[in-house]
């Protein structure tokens, strides 16, 4: 197992942990791409697959069946010393690798906590492909068992792959390459940092995982070479005890239902896991309106100070401006009807709610282009304007697109429409009318007829 772990580390490396580099620095980013959907283990599965069956297949190989059989202790034993050490070698080499990528994170100040039990799901992921590999080059012991094991790996993990991007409920959520669950939607930014990891999927995972180790190995105590009856008979219990433990846990993951903040199993959910992080939060000034946001996100603070400025001195003194800023949890609601809105008013006296981890933060993320500053600032200050006119999940009313649209020209931003003909149309003719105005005459106006916007009782022409 040694001699293959260069390649692995290079492997690891290139295909895990520089990925991830290029996320923002939120631990449920970081760790989407190499933990959530599985790349860990696909880095080290088919590979350890593949030395394991070498190993299993060693004595078949060099023609020592019979002589090692004829030893005092049972052959069973002996094999299954044999996978110990190759199984021992590859979880150790699985933690120090992802012990150190995660020793980077925290040098680079990611925030949040990292995912410990998704740490778990690839040790024992890991477990599985050993004892597989094994199985396979102990009832054919050729030198063609390690190729095949490792194919057999590698294409193990590609229908999981597949079958989790196509399926994200019920049985499908037990392959530990569906990346569904904690790291389901953009809500993955805040796992780890306003609400724990829920551990109902990754445990059910490692039942499942264990499960199919435990059978593996004991399909090799099967034979009437690995020992006497008792022994044989252990074998045969522990090969139905694993396959029961496999099935048990795909039987759990029929029954998860999906949450706001991942996916829970009832039999496995404990309550006290839904309790929120507590933290100290990290505070700004903007405009003179206190703007406070949770610490992982504590670097984009003098970008939410900015952005938020030029549209807060726009509404200020207006009826429902914002008393304060705060950033809230992230979360999809149950039932897959879409994200909610990134920025919401509410409270008495009003505040501001924003839920960043809908939202890409300035820098990059990935393998797309992250916004810049200044394209993240202009994205701040349109879904303040959309909030602040009461428009909520809809593109709004004409009359409330025409006051978006003359508050953003009053912060700043110009005038723009989904379409050139939109922005050109009579939303946007109301909207230049409003913006022409004196600052103080506009700031009037809205004064005294915010109240009929929101609810929605204005019509274009009633616009100045």
């Amino acid at each position: 197992m040694p001699w293959i772990l260069p390649l692995i580390a290079a492997l690891f490396w290139f295909d895990s942990y520089r990925p991830s580099t290029g996320t923002s620095a939120l631990y449920g980013l970081r760790t989407y791409w190499s933990m959530g959907q599985g790349h860990t283990i696909i880095d080290f599965g088919p590979f350890v697959a593949g030395v394991a069956a070498w190993m299993g297949s060693r004595d078949g190989r060099r023609g020592l069946a019979d002589l090692v059989t004829a030893t005092a202790r049972p052959r069973w034993a002996a094999q299954l010393a044999t996978w110990a050490a190759t199984a021992i070698w590859a979880v150790a080499a699985y933690l120090v690798f992802v012990s150190v990528m995660f020793a980077v994170y925290a040098h680079q100040g990611v925030g949040g906590t990292p995912p410990w039990w998704y740490v778990a799901v690839g040790a024992t992921g890991v477990i599985a492909f050993s004892a597989f590999g094994f199985a396979i080059g102990a009832f054919w012991p050729s030198r063609f068992a390690a190729p095949v094991a490792a194919f057999g790996g590698f294409l193990a993990m590609y229908l999981s792959f597949q079958i989790g991007f196509h399926h994200t409920s019920g049985w499908a959520l037990i392959l530990p390459t569906n990346s569904s669950g904690n790291f389901d939607g953009s809500a993955q930014a805040d796992s780890g940092t306003f609400y724990p990891w829920l551990p109902d999927l990754p445990i059910a995972r490692i039942m499942f995982l264990a499960g199919i180790a435990v059978a593996a190995l004991g399909v090799t105590g099967l034979p009437a070479r690995a020992g006497g009856r008792r022994l044989r008979a252990a074998a045969a219990v522990l090969t139905l005890a694993g396959a029961a433990l496999a099935g048990t846990a795909v039987g759990l993951a029929s029954t998860a239902q999906e949450s706001a903040y991942g996916v829970v199993i009832p039999t496995l959910h404990d309550a006290a896991n839904d309790a929120p992080i507590t933290y100290t939060p990290v505070c700004g000034r903007s405009a003179g309106v206190q703007v406070c946001l949770n610490p992982a996100y504590g670097r984009w603070l003098p970008d939410m100070t900015a952005a938020l400025a030029p549209v807060l001195t726009e509404v200020a003194g207006l009826p429902g401006a914002p008393v304060r800023a705060t950033q809230i949890a992230a979360a999809y609601p149950s039932g897959g009807d879409g994200p909610p809105q990134p920025i919401m008013f509410g409270g008495q006296p009003p505040v501001l709610r924003m839920q960043l981890g809908l939202l890409h933060m300035p820098g990059p993320c990935g393998f797309c282009v992250g916004p810049t500053t200044a394209q993240f600032a202009d994205e701040m200050r349109l879904l303040f304007a959309h909030a602040f006119v009461g428009a909520g999940d809809s593109p709004g009313s004409p009359a409330q697109q025409a006051v978006q649209a003359a508050l953003l020209q009053g912060a700043g931003v110009q005038f723009a429409g989904p379409t050139p003909q939109a922005a050109t149309g009579p939303v946007y003719a109301a909207a230049r009318r409003l913006a022409t105005w004196p600052a103080a005459a506009r700031h009037a106006w809205l004064a005294a007829h915010l109240a009929a916007l929101r609810a929605d009782r204005l019509t274009l022409e009633e616009l100045p």
